[in-house]
């Protein structure tokens, strides 16, 4: 089996910090999309705060499935 090199050992150390500030980002998304006062203001506002909430969702899939990969290559 191969090992990591110097920079896939970088970011899998860095992996969980990034992965834990998105959870963290998106949770108080998550949280603000169920206050109702936030649909009673501009509709802007709604869709960029979906669609910031739906983009963390895609970066962190992309995330995990990369924690995965070096995890495959390290073992």
């Amino acid at each position: 089996k191969r090992k990591l090199t110097f920079k896939q050992q970088q970011e899998l150390e860095q992996l969980p910090e990034r992965i834990e500030q998105l959870e963290a980002e998106h949770r108080a998304l998550y949280e603000r999309m169920a206050d109702p006062e936030l649909y009673r203001q501009d509709g802007t506002a709604v869709t960029q705060i979906k669609a910031r909430y739906e983009e963390i969702e895609r970066e962190l899939a992309l995330l995990y499935e990369r924690w995965q990969e070096l995890e495959e290559i390290g073992c």
